[in-house]
């Protein structure tokens, strides 16, 4: 048998001996937790039983794990999905403004009608659009 819990109120695992608070599991839902947990899974103490779950479909609120519904799950990653995009339009618009920068310095047409300057600004232009609405 393996007990979960905390001793401290704050740092919830597992401990060999009971004490009070202490949830009761075998050794067999221990083995199965800490699989999950290999898997990328949480363990958390939710409604008085220890489950493990994905991270983001519940949310711990003053210390109380909750469960979040639909809209809020598609809510979280369409905000994580934005920072990811964030992040990646960040990294384009420092590569293009090098690119700028020595098309400032070698003023050359891309194409008949665009210098290359033109063509990095307008990219420009349109990451930051995009950003913004973000």
């Amino acid at each position: 048998m393996k007990y979960y819990g905390t001793k401290n109120n704050k740092d919830y695992g597992f401990y060999e001996n009971k004490f009070d608070g202490a949830i009761e599991i075998s050794d067999e839902y221990w083995i199965n937790l800490i699989n999950q947990q290999n898997n990328g899974k949480i363990i958390i103490l939710y409604q008085d039983k220890v489950i493990a779950v994905k991270e983001d479909e519940f949310e711990q609120k003053d210390g109380v794990w909750q469960k979040l519904s639909k809209d809020e799950i598609q809510t979280r990653q369409l905000n994580i999905q934005n920072e990811i995009r964030k992040q990646e339009i960040k990294e384009e618009l420092e590569e293009l403004d090098k690119k700028r920068i020595r098309a400032l310095a070698e003023p050359a047409l891309k194409d008949e009608d665009t210098t290359w300057l033109e063509y990095y600004n307008t990219q420009i232009s349109n990451l930051r659009q995009e950003l913004n609405q973000l």
